[in-house]
């Protein structure tokens, strides 16, 4: 990319999107050029073909330390949500994990996107807010709304980074009931 050249796909997406829309896997530059050419607010990512994993993740507020860190394989997506997921854990994933936020600074709730591309790992995204696989994270012991809870009475965390079983499964489903009404 340094010398200005682009190798194909890549993903040309809104730089304010959400759930997948409007992403588009483009293959060649005439592609990105009529993209770009009907709207001004896009974006070229480069595209990551691997296993995509999740983190969900908490620094305290109060001392900037990661106290909490969730990760799973992503099985299923759909529109940008994970449907079928499997808790692991990694220490070198860990340790990627703090270096990067010890050198953006963030603080409270993040959603890391990551992908496994050959046993090394590369952060394609980060959402400040609960992703929507936190549930996961949640039921596995990782419980981040406590901890902000902590830290608005003015407390400090305890650390929790990894302390959860590997191998559970989380899956979302949409459930419809039809009942007449008398």
């Amino acid at each position: 990319m340094e010398s200005g050249s682009i190798t194909y796909p890549v993903f040309v997406k809104p730089i304010k999107g959400s759930a997948s829309i409007a992403i588009s896997k483009v293959r060649d530059r005439d592609t990105i050029d009529l993209l770009f050419n009907h709207s001004d607010n896009l974006m070229i990512q480069e595209y990551l073909s691997g296993q995509e994993i999740g983190a969900d993740v908490y620094i305290d507020m109060i001392s900037g330390d990661i106290v909490s860190i969730f990760t799973k394989k992503k099985i299923v997506m759909r529109a940008g949500e994970t449907d079928k997921s499997v808790s692991f854990k990694d220490e070198k994933l860990f340790g990627l994990i703090r270096k990067f936020v010890a050198e953006i600074g963030y603080r409270g709730e993040i959603d890391i996107d990551i992908f496994d591309i050959g046993g090394e790992y590369y952060i394609s995204e980060v959402n400040p807010r609960f992703g929507g696989g936190y549930p996961h994270a949640y039921e596995c012991g990782c419980n981040h709304m406590r901890m902000i809870l902590e830290n608005l009475y003015g407390r400090e965390n305890q650390k929790n980074i990894g302390i959860y079983e590997e191998g559970i499964y989380m899956m979302k489903y949409n459930e419809v009931s039809i009942k007449k009404l008398d």
